[in-house]
């Protein structure tokens, strides 16, 4: 029997070898059913690194832990409110010294370590802020936090605080959208709907970074907020000053012009008038919003406030006094009332 070459395709018939691609037996004729060659099997390699575009839907970009971080605020601050309005009731009459004031700080921001901590550390790996837009904390790996992995970086989040609000900024550009304190703290926020896996993949190969132009763009807008504050933070009381200033002098303006009917009485009668009905001005008249005044003895007037705050129950007296050439003047003093919201006439 002729050895049969393995390139070649055996006769079913004769076994005579023929070509691979014959068709017929060169030597009896008969048909050949030639059989395909077997390959071994190679299963798809798997996948190494994580698509380019798959960092940009895992990880929650700057703006949507900014509006999560709002909401987290406006949420905590309804709560601190309920609790105030418990302790203290309706009233909120919270007593003014700086040992309680350094005790109720002390107390908020320990609350919002807290409610950071224990809620980044639960099943959710979310705040309800977060949780609202569809966002998780995770270490490297995809995993949730433990409570003390999650008390640890918000406690870095004084670091980012530290750094004029750059360590949160670098959210918008860093390659994982990580700030400073989710570098310290080796965690990153993503989406919810991705899991350790993904999260894995993802982290081993980051997107690139954001461009120098957008990073100054969010640097600049966001470092407007704290500017903004410091300048609110002076305009904010020097309005109110004025606010409650114009509002003294409004008084004021309103008690001198009953000097002229006070005067014209006393010269024609000798006598100062007992109430405004002698001088012929109308009492009821003689109040406004927030002050009321009054006629006194020696026809003096006094104007006694019950609002705004900062001049609650000062007063201002108006005492008309004779002069060498028998005219009257009025003199104006306070003795309860800052000379920051005093009228002119009064300094």
């Amino acid at each position: 029997m002729n050895s049969i070459n393995s390139a070649n395709l055996p006769c079913p018939s004769c076994k005579t070898p023929n070509q691979m691609n014959a068709r017929f037996c060169l030597n009896c004729g008969s048909a050949l059913n030639a059989q395909p060659q077997e390959t071994p099997y190679e299963p798809p390699a798997t996948q190494k690194t994580a698509p380019p575009m798959a960092g940009e839907f895992l990880y929650a970009g700057f703006w949507k832990r900014f509006f999560a971080y709002i909401l987290d605020a406006i949420i905590y601050g309804f709560i601190i409110f309920v609790l105030l309005i418990f302790v203290f009731g309706m009233n909120v009459t919270i007593p003014e010294n700086l040992e309680f004031a350094l005790m109720i700080n002390a107390l908020y921001y320990l609350g919002w370590w807290m409610y950071f901590s224990l809620c980044e550390s639960s099943s959710a790996q979310a705040t309800f802020g977060k949780r609202m837009l569809g966002i998780k904390v995770t270490d490297l790996n995809g995993h949730g936090l433990s409570f003390g992995h999650a008390a640890g970086r918000q406690l870095s989040g004084v670091i980012s605080s530290f750094t004029f609000t750059i360590g949160y900024l670098m959210a918008a550009f860093s390659r994982r959208k990580q700030a400073l304190h989710d570098m310290v703290a080796g965690t990153v926020v993503v989406n919810s709907n991705f899991g350790p896996n993904q999260i894995t993949l993802v982290n081993d190969s980051p997107p690139p970074g954001m461009s120098i132009g957008a990073i100054f763009g969010v640097v600049v807008l966001v470092l407007a907020i704290p500017v903004g504050g410091i300048i609110a933070a002076v305009a904010i009381p020097a309005y109110h000053m004025y606010n409650v200033k114009a509002q003294v002098v409004d008084a004021y303006q309103h008690a001198s012009t009953t000097k002229e009917a006070i005067v014209e009485y006393a010269v024609e009668t000798g006598y100062w008038p007992a109430n405004f009905e002698q001088a012929k001005i109308s009492s009821s008249k003689m109040k406004g919003e927030y002050y009321f005044i009054q006629l006194e003895a020696n026809g003096v007037l006094s104007i006694t406030f019950n609002n705004p705050e900062p001049v609650t129950g000062n007063q201002l007296i108006l005492t008309p006094d004779i002069t060498t050439g028998g005219k009257y003047e009025w003199e104006c003093e306070s003795e309860n009332m800052s000379q920051l919201y005093l009228p002119s006439d009064c300094q």
